[in-house]
This record gives structure tokens, sequence and C-alpha cells, in this order.
């Protein structure tokens, strides 16, 4: 072979390759407005601590690691295959690189990592995904279409469509003065709250109701602190007791933060002139195998917006609460729970 062949025949090994690089990766625009390229077929997804549960949800199996524990009451609400075989890690570059993730998916929330840096840095494809209320339908079909998971993604979108998103639109349209108002009791003596337009109080704006909290909003972890006085002059005719931070996370056999809460509330003489105790409107949320209202602000928060529905609106909703819930812990925890597990839920842990 003369040097021209040889030339021509290295020039079309090379464009042979760069065919097939290119047959094997695609271009991708995330929940940011940011051009990825990533890989054809994704089968390994390292995330951040905000992505975790939504990644989960649509398929167990593709998550190389996990962020938040489960506790021992925790346990029988979640499917093993959140821990199992997974590394425990939220945002180690050397985890990252030793679990070698064909993607890493971030929350696009503060505190996270600069997805530009990080994907520099590491020389993995990173991508960002939005994860309020409001965005959930559009995450897990951005999701499904990322990952080549559209079968899976379709019952969640469904399940959303059917009840989360139809919650919204039926009580968003309520009048002012129709709102129910709510105030949403966070810390050891409920003195901790958080605004309207907060990660933590989203649940309630998404139905509606008026959050009664005016004060500004905190920083990432919330729990902006506020007086007995406040709380009075508020007068609150709901009010939602927190699950505990973290919530539900460490709550194997311990006495939990979140009925230390509500045995004071009840029982403090200075709690008992406002609205919602003394008309019995005080809620426990339910904190297990995560909280149900925060904490973390993810795709646990759906199952908070059914439990929140039923609690506002008793008399308005048209579908069994408590079937849907059900139908929420297969899809997003991969579980099928008994009624009785579901009732022990209800009842605040």
């Amino acid at each position: 072979m003369n040097r021209l062949s040889q030339l021509l025949w290295a020039l079309l090994l090379f464009c042979s390759a760069l065919q097939v690089q290119a047959a094997g990766s695609r271009i991708v625009t995330d929940m940011q407005g940011r051009a990825v390229e990533v890989p054809e077929n994704v089968e390994s997804v390292f995330t951040d601590r905000f992505a975790s549960l939504i990644v989960f949800a649509l398929d167990p199996d593709l998550l190389c690691n996990y962020t938040f524990p489960v506790g021992e009451l925790a346990k029988q609400y979640i499917s093993p295959a959140y821990m199992s075989g997974k590394v425990y890690s939220r945002n180690s570059d050397e985890e990252i690189l030793k679990q070698k993730p064909d993607v890493i998916i971030l929350g696009n929330m503060t505190g996270s990592d600069d997805p530009d840096e990080l994907q520099e840095r590491l020389k993995i494809p990173v991508l960002m995904i939005n994860f309020r209320l409001n965005d959930y339908p559009r995450t897990f079909q951005f999701l499904g279409e990322l990952l080549h998971r559209e079968e899976k993604a379709s019952p969640i979108l469904q399940f959303l469509d059917d009840y989360i998103v139809s919650l919204n639109r039926k009580f968003s349209k309520i009048p002012e003065d129709k709102k129910p108002r709510v105030y949403y009791a966070e810390g050891m003596k409920g003195l901790n709250t958080e605004p309207s337009n907060s990660f933590h109080s989203q649940v309630i704006d998404y139905l509606g109701a008026t959050n009664v909290a005016d004060i500004q909003l905190g920083g990432m972890h919330g729990m902006t602190p506020v007086s007995m006085e406040q709380v009075m002059n508020w007068n609150p005719d709901v009010i939602l007791v927190w699950s505990g931070m973290p919530a539900g996370m460490t709550m194997g056999g311990k006495k939990s933060t979140d009925s230390n809460t509500m045995t004071h509330i009840r029982t403090n003489p200075l709690w008992s002139g406002i609205s919602a105790v003394n008309q019995s409107q005080l809620y426990q949320i339910p904190a297990l195998p995560f909280g149900w209202f925060d904490r973390p602000p993810s795709s646990n928060c759906i199952a908070g917006v059914l439990w929140t529905a039923r609690v506002l609106y008793p008399e308005q909703l048209d579908f069994d609460v408590d079937q849907a819930l059900l139908e929420y812990f297969q899809l997003f925890y991969h579980v099928e729970l008994s009624k009785q597990q579901l009732t022990h839920l209800l009842k605040g842990n």
C-alpha cells in the first residue's frame, strides 16, 4: 500500500469513527435551556439530592446513588431498590467518577452545583431539571425522552394529569374571600414558618389557599422565625404541622420532632385562642418515607397535594384520595401498600 493509499485509508477510518461517535450521541436541551451532548442510550444516572427521588420514580435501575437515608420505620413504604446496590452520595466528585455515570442530573435550585463547571470538571454530561409542583408534567416528560423511558413516564404523567394538575386547575380559581387561610407550623414550638412562593410551602400555593405568613422568604432551608403575636394576628383557619427536619428520615424508633410540635400547639394556652386550634383544624402532616409537604422539596410533595386537598376541601373532591395515594406509592416509590399501612401513615406516624 503506497503512502497516498495509507493516508486515504486513515482518513476513512477517522471519518467512520466520527460517524460512530455522532450516531452514539445526541444533543439535548435541558430544562435550564442548556444544549448538552449525551449518549444515545443512558443506563446509569448520578443525581444531586433534589433529583434523586424523581429519577427513582421513573426507573430505580438507572440510579447509581441515593441521597436520603431511609429510617427503619420508613423502609416498608419505599422499595428497597432505592438504596440496594447504590452508594450514598450527594455531590462528591470522587464518588461520581468512581460510579462512572452516563449523565449527571441536578435539580434547578439555589445551592446546586453550577452545571457547566461540574460538566467541565468531570467531563460527564450534566443536565438540569425543574421540580416545583407546576413543573412535574414537563419534568417527567423531559426525563422520559432523555432517558428513553417514555413508557415508564407515561403512567406517571397520566397520574399527574388525573389528580395533581386537575386539583390545581380546580382550586386555583377560588375567589379570594373563599380561600382557606393556612399557617404552616415549623420548629419545636410551631413558631417558624414559610411564606408564599417558598419551596417548603408550595403545596399551599398550588392548591389555591392563602398562606397567612406575611414574611420575607428565608434561605434555602427556610424556617423563618415568627412571634406568637404574629400568628395571633394572622389567626389562620387551618394549621398544618411540619413533620420534622429532616422529615421522617430520623424516625427509626425515636420520638419525632413533629409530634413534639403538635403536642406543644395543642397544650400551650397561647395557641388556644387561634381559630384553627379551637375549631379543631390542626393537622399533622404525614412523614414517611419522606415528608409529604417538604424536606426534601421533591416529588414526595405530590403526596402532600393529595393529603392537603382533602384537609382543605373535603367536600369538593370528586375522586377517592386513598386510592390515589395507593397509586402514588406504587408509581413513585415502587411499593404496593395495604390499606392498613396507608391508614397508619395518615395518622401522622
